[in-house]
């Protein structure tokens, strides 16, 4: 049996573009397959996320209190708490505004309010209990290198690569100028210092890709399927009648919008390459929604904006029926060959 992989892009509040494609998907499943019991999380194999998407396979993978082998929330109550808590975690009080100098002198959003976000959906559960492997990424900011967390490490590494969830989630979600670092301790009390995984692996499929390899090495790449899911594409042109008049303060905004969209299409490149090569190109699946009239803008939580994103995956739903039907099918075959060799 092949091996089934998801691969979340970072993206801030446009994560719920994402999350409203998940639940449809978890939703149509269920429709097929007649089993009112099956989420995200049996669907795929490996889940892996950055940022966002991190906090996302997070949600999907936090084991329920009751039953500790099936995941504690469904991905439409998911996609309810980014709607609701959005504008929650982007919000900074005047006085907050007035001593952070607007974003000049420290982060633009305290993370006290991630930080609740995270504990109180995530609890004090470890990646190590999580219900199916996954990978998120981070970078750490002593050694100057990448960390990602998984089951795997753990089993590897022991309690020097186990962390709390809702700890994993504040780190790759503590993008640059947005939010501080993240200092997070291990089972075994090692502290780590970090950022976003955005800032490598805003894309993190071909970590994905990699992680699934060390998983299972003698799967061959023909029998690994990817869904890789954007948090929308963003069609905002500079031009250069602007950018050649930018200086050190106005070319921090773009350089974070291009960086992360240019890492994210490199790594869509090179897995639609990996897949051709093997001749199984209609095994890897880009999901990249255009915005439409939202704004690509990470922070902007307004109930316009969000509406307006929610619409962008609704429509982007509503164009490729097609390739959700098909998706759904392949997805509902092999939660029934899981269940059928348990």
């Amino acid at each position: 049996m092949g091996k089934m992989i998801l691969s979340l892009d970072g993206g801030g509040i446009r994560g719920i573009i994402t999350a409203t494609i998940l639940a449809h998907l978890e939703e149509s499943v269920r429709r097929i397959s007649g089993n009112e019991d099956i989420r995200i999380s049996d669907c795929f194999d490996l889940l892996s996320g950055t940022s966002t998407g991190g906090i996302l396979v997070c949600l999907y993978l936090t084991p329920s209190v009751e039953n500790p082998s099936r995941p504690r929330y469904t991905a439409l109550q998911i996609r309810d708490f980014y709607r609701d808590m959005g504008p929650v975690l982007f919000k900074r009080s005047f006085f907050y505004r007035i001593s952070s100098g607007f974003g000049l002198f420290k982060s633009r959003y305290s993370e006290e309010n991630i930080s609740v976000y995270c504990k109180k959906y995530l609890g004090d559960c470890w990646i190590s209990q999580v219900i199916k492997d996954c990978l998120v990424t981070s970078y750490e900011m002593d050694n100057r290198k990448a960390l990602l967390f998984s089951r795997y490490n753990v089993l590897k590494y022991g309690d020097t690569a186990d962390y709390r969830l809702a700890d994993i989630a504040r780190a790759t979600s503590a993008a640059p100028t947005y939010f501080s670092p993240a200092r997070i301790s291990a089972r075994d009390n090692t502290q780590r210092h970090l950022v976003d995984g955005g800032v490598y692996a805003n894309n993190p499929a071909m970590c994905a890709f990699v992680e699934a390899v060390k998983l299972w090495p003698d799967t061959s790449v023909k029998d690994y399927f990817m869904l890789s899911v954007g948090t929308g594409k963003a069609e905002k042109s500079y031009q250069w009648e602007k950018t050649h008049k930018y200086g050190y303060l106005r070319w921090l905004e773009p350089v974070i919008d291009i960086l992360t969209s240019s890492v994210s299409e490199t790594v869509d490149f090179q897995m639609r390459q990996l897949f051709s090569a093997n001749c199984v190109p209609d095994r890897y699946i880009r999901m990249e929604p255009p915005l439409l009239n939202s704004d690509s803008r990470m922070d902007n939580v307004s109930a316009k904006n969000i509406l307006a994103l929610m619409d962008c995956a609704e429509r982007y739903i509503e164009n490729n029926y097609s390739l959700l039907e098909s998706l759904t099918e392949r997805v509902s075959r092999h939660c029934s060959q899981k269940m059928d060799n348990r």
